[in-house]
């Protein structure tokens, strides 16, 4: 069962409206998605992780695993598992949320 959360600037998948971030866990908004905008999220919830891989990203090579609604099952972005550059240390363990595959609530 899905966990939800009352209260204020709540993100949702886009398909099943299933309670997936905070607002106040986005680290930063600057990041690109396969379809376009993505925010960077330090915690994520009612999300399932997939197996991991490595992809060449923007910012080099990086181990992640596609996330996805715990409900629906809708692609909804990726965590970072691990990252080879020093410099991108810092997104291990993060969630990336494609900006299209999430919705406000509460707001």
């Amino acid at each position: 069962m899905a966990e939800f959360i009352t209260g204020p600037r709540v993100y949702s998948c886009c398909n099943c409206r299933s309670h997936v971030s905070l607002h106040d866990d986005i680290i930063s908004k600057a990041f690109q998605g396969r379809h376009g905008r993505a925010f960077l999220f330090s915690h994520a919830m009612n999300i399932v992780v997939g197996p991991k891989e490595d992809r060449h990203l923007m910012t080099g090579l990086h181990t992640v695993a596609d996330i996805y609604c715990a409900d629906c099952h809708e692609v909804l972005g990726w965590k970072y598992e691990r990252a080879y550059e020093a410099s991108q240390k810092y997104k291990e363990g993060k969630f990336i949320f494609e900006k299209l595959k999430i919705v406000k609530e509460n707001w």
